[in-house]
């Protein structure tokens, strides 16, 4: 088993892509949700 540590900093930019992928996945969840719970409250 090799130990190269300049493979992790090669790696960044798939590690960063993938959180900023989550970011807005989760993100786009959320907004949905406050919208649908605007439009489909009961207003009193």
């Amino acid at each position: 088993m090799n130990f190269t540590p300049i493979n992790f900093i090669n790696n960044l930019i798939y590690i960063v892509k993938g959180e900023l992928g989550l970011f807005f996945a989760l993100g786009i969840i959320a907004l949905s949700t406050i919208i649908l719970n605007r439009f489909f409250t009961d207003k009193k």
